[in-house]
């Protein structure tokens, strides 16, 4: 096990630099001199050459990238344009936000998949099934951000009411800080529910055609035994890949969620960075969101020799 850690370990390396290298370039690929563009906008600088220097544009771009990356490696990732803080100090705060929803919206997506998908599984073709398969396809088509704006606005017009949208820190109101990511994390959890619902039944299905499982209900079990001990966990190995994969998803839709319910997370940080052109905090977010993915997957790869002691690495 170890030595497959290792090993995974030095694979996310090759990863990480080619995301890095992505990172660094894609910005410098859009249309127009971002220079320009900063200066318009925003006083950055007295003049372009004073915030090309800043920036280290006047260096050429082999070195600018290997500068930025050494900068990376000693836990530099620059200095925000626009709030003037060091990007770490900032990210400091604002990816705790971030984690919190996320887990808040995989939780739900979790609760809501694999009972659901357990249950469409055991009762095929029923009634219910054909009730959690539309569910799952009506998830899967309604957009998360426009759900999440009829959520405050339709309460709003109707009974005067609408969802927090002032941040509350857990030391000053601990019951107001966790309430207020359950309904972002539970419309940000929908979308990523229904995919796994999908998943779970499919390869739940799969596994009850098995012979190891007539010969469970041959000998008369129980159908909760047959089900829960002996066919839901080789069913979850698939899902538990897909999960690794939605993480990466309700990563990216915090962008959405959290500029629409207040919460000063990374993914609100991002957005405004890029409207406030802040050339260096959208490199160093990315950058953290990649390395969190990375990290991720690395851990969905470990908890399949827990799912199945049969995988050996």
């Amino acid at each position: 096990m170890r030595r497959y850690l290792l090993k995974r370990l030095l694979a996310a390396i090759p990863s990480l630099l080619i995301a890095s290298l992505i990172v660094f370039t894609l910005p410098r690929l859009i249309p127009g001199d971002v220079v320009d563009l900063m200066l318009e906008e925003n006083a950055y600088a007295k003049d372009r050459d004073e915030l090309r220097a800043k920036l280290g544009l006047d260096q050429p771009i082999y070195l600018q990238y290997f500068v930025w990356l050494g900068q990376v490696l000693r836990g530099d990732l620059g200095e925000s344009l626009w709030t003037g803080r060091p990007i770490v100090q900032e990210l400091a705060y604002r990816i705790p936000v971030s984690l919190e929803l996320g887990g808040v919206a995989v939780f739900f997506a979790v609760l809501m998949a694999i009972p659901i998908g357990v249950l469409s599984a055991t009762r095929q073709d029923t009634v219910k099934d054909y009730a959690a398969r539309s569910a799952a396809i009506l998830g899967l088509s309604v957009p998360g951000f426009w759900l999440a704006t009829l959520v405050i606005v339709l309460p709003a017009i109707w009974w005067g009411w609408s969802p927090p949208i002032i941040f509350t820190t857990f030391s000053t109101d601990p019951w107001a800080h966790i309430a207020q990511f359950l309904l972002p994390g539970f419309l940000l959890g929908i979308a990523s529910a229904a995919a796994i619902m999908r998943l779970t039944r499919a390869q739940l299905l799969e596994v009850l055609r098995q012979d190891y499982i007539r010969t469970a209900w041959a000998k008369g079990l129980r159908e909760r035994i047959v089900v829960l001990k002996h066919s839901l966990k080789n069913a979850l190995i698939p899902v538990v890949t897909v999960l690794g994969i939605q993480v990466a998803q309700v990563l990216s839709g915090t962008v959405v969620f959290e500029t629409i319910f207040g919460l000063p997370g990374m993914g609100r940080f991002l957005f405004e960075a890029i409207s406030q052109r802040d050339y260096s905090v959208v490199q160093g977010v990315n950058l953290v969101v990649v390395t969190v993915v990375v990290g991720i997957n690395l851990l969905v790869d470990m908890l399949y020799a827990v799912l199945d002691p049969r995988i050996r690495y």
